[in-house]
């Protein structure tokens, strides 16, 4: 059973599945294709990836992917923690440049789906974190775009602590 958490969007969602503990341990399910229908939660993966985040204050964003092959995102830790940022990238929105932040980790076992047209950031806030990141469509570096998080206009609650970036995310222009 999916349990879910509120945030400010209603197409970004927040939640974790019910799991079971006994005598073996612990399982959770962290997809149910039929759960997410009742859901109505239109997400199917189509590629899974595993970030291995050796160093807390690892900083990844604003990453998204545009048209016309947006791509949702679901994000969840299994090991450490992080704060994960949504932000509205959709110039049409009412809620344009807002954005919504949480405290991923492996304890609290929460996922987020970020959905198209939202650009997505992750600050591991622990050593050793590692993140499986799902996307429902195929990575296309024609259409790989990324918003600097200093970006005044978006006025992120983040403050720069000598983030570890790659030097995409360092270079990456305003809006």
């Amino acid at each position: 059973m999916i349990i879910f958490e509120e945030t400010p969007f209603d197409e970004v969602k927040l939640f974790r599945f019910d799991g079971l503990t006994d005598n073996r341990g612990s399982k959770i399910r962290y997809y149910s294709a039929d759960e997410f229908s009742a859901s109505k939660i239109d997400f199917v993966p189509q590629e899974e990836i595993l970030y291995e985040i050796p160093l807390a204050n690892t900083l990844f964003g604003i990453h998204f992917q545009d048209e016309p092959k947006p791509q949702q995102k679901m994000i969840r830790l299994i090991a450490g923690c992080g704060i994960d940022y949504a932000i509205d990238l959709r110039p049409e929105s009412p809620t344009y440049r807002k954005w919504f932040s949480t405290e991923l980790s492996a304890q609290n076992k929460m996922q987020i789906l970020i959905p198209r047209g939202f650009g997505h950031l992750f600050r591991s806030t622990a050593d050793n974190t590692i993140m499986i990141f799902q996307i429902d469509c195929p990575f296309d570096k024609t259409l790989s775009r990324i918003v600097s998080y200093r970006d005044p206009i978006i006025n992120l609650d983040i403050k720069d602590m000598n983030f570890i970036l790659a030097p995409k995310d360092e270079a990456a222009p305003y809006l």
